[in-house]
């Protein structure tokens, strides 16, 4: 049976000369870069979903294209509520990505940007366009990325930022034969969440990690990671959670809203 894997990694929230709640996030995102760079040969694409530099420097831009011109293979790109710059100077990024097909699988971008808010919105004729695309093919497989969750983290402070009528979205999606994974940032965890055949994941961040289920912001100790996706032909999935080894600072105690 033919299978890839696909590396999915989001939410860098670089800042320069300075933590982002407590983290280097400089010194994690290359520590994931370097472990992908060691293990590119296993890898066909990169997902990146978004969050990528918190403090809007120039010089962290440089550095975001310096780690990804590191990638010798695909990226896939997406904004995140944090990505606020109207046109992102980063060599990989472009507006709006296009479906991209591989062996029987199909990629399909879903933007939940909205510009000044944190929290995700999508419309109805962007799930109308995905419904499209795969009945168009209904033997292949879909997998839609988005930077926004779809599911409640059951944190409070974070689940106001979820996208807006989740619970009608996933219905939609969920009617889609074909669709299979979909896969987000923004939380700063990884949770799986089923509805049917449709599998719902999250990934950690190459930064900060959050809490699940925290009613106070709260964040975790584990160390900065990212996905490991295995897609196989006939439309079944393995992921793993692969965390980085090393310092990157100390998580902040009692954070404050970023």
């Amino acid at each position: 049976m033919k299978k890839f894997r696909i590396a999915i990694i989001s939410d860098s929230h670089l800042i320069k000369n300075s933590t982002f709640l407590g983290i280097d996030t400089y010194s994690s995102f290359k520590a994931v870069v370097d472990n992908l760079v060691k293990n590119i040969n296993k890898y066909e694409l990169v997902l990146f979903l978004g969050d990528m530099v918190q403090d809007q420097k120039n010089e962290s831009f440089d550095f975001l294209n310096e780690q990804l011109c590191r990638i010798k293979i695909k990226k896939l790109l997406i904004r995140g509520n944090h990505d606020i710059k109207k046109i992102l100077p980063i060599k990989d990024f472009v507006e709006y990505n296009p479906p991209f097909s591989f062996e029987n699988w199909i990629f399909i971008p879903i933007e939940s940007y909205k510009k000044g808010a944190i929290y995700g919105e999508i419309s109805s004729d962007k799930i109308d366009k995905i419904k499209k695309i795969l009945n168009k093919k209904p033997q292949s497989f879909g997998i839609l990325y988005l930077h926004h969750n779809l599911f409640e983290t059951f944190s409070p402070w974070l689940d106001v930022h979820i996208t807006r009528n989740f619970i009608q979205i996933r219905k939609e999606l969920s009617k889609i034969t074909n669709l299979k994974l979909i896969i987000s940032g923004h939380i700063h965890q990884y949770t799986k969440n089923i509805i049917g055949d449709k599998v719902f994941l999250s990934t950690p961040s190459t930064s900060a990690q959050f809490k699940y289920s925290s009613e106070e912001f709260t964040l975790d100790t584990i160390n900065p990671g990212y996905l490991d996706l295995q897609l196989n032909e006939d439309g079944t999935h393995k992921v793993q959670v692969l965390r980085i080894l090393g310092n990157f600072g100390k998580p902040e105690k009692n954070p404050k809203t970023y």
